[in-house]
């Protein structure tokens, strides 16, 4: 059987549904885009179910509160009659504080990426 491509001698048409596939550039933009990306499907051979892996966004509210709530089980380390036990409980403080900061900044980030 001779197909109208060869005839033609055209290139295969490339994935229209959905560009960037192949190269994996899809996937990243699906997951900044949408909040989240699909996995491969997996089949069970058993039951014939397919499953897909989703991985989504991180939770930014819950990881910065985690953060605060460890920075605050830091500080009473802060009082200590060590010095050094005070200075680096005040490091991690100050760290701590940042990387909250920085979560709330990213997630501000993301929300005004999505709006364009």
């Amino acid at each position: 059987m001779i197909k109208l491509i060869d005839l033609l001698e055209l290139e295969k048409p490339q994935n229209i549904y959905a560009p960037g596939e192949e190269s994996g550039e899809a996937p990243e933009k699906d997951l900044m885009k949408k909040g989240f990306k699909l996995g491969k499907a997996t089949i069970d051979p058993e039951t014939g179910a397919s499953i897909t892996d989703v991985t989504y966004l991180p939770a930014f509210e819950t990881i910065r509160r985690q953060t605060l709530s460890m920075r605050k089980e830091f500080q009473p380390f802060k009082f200590s009659a060590n010095e050094d036990i005070a200075k680096v409980s005040k490091d991690i403080n100050t760290n701590l504080t940042k990387v909250s900061q920085l979560i709330f900044a990213l997630e501000k980030m993301i929300e005004l990426q999505n709006k364009k």
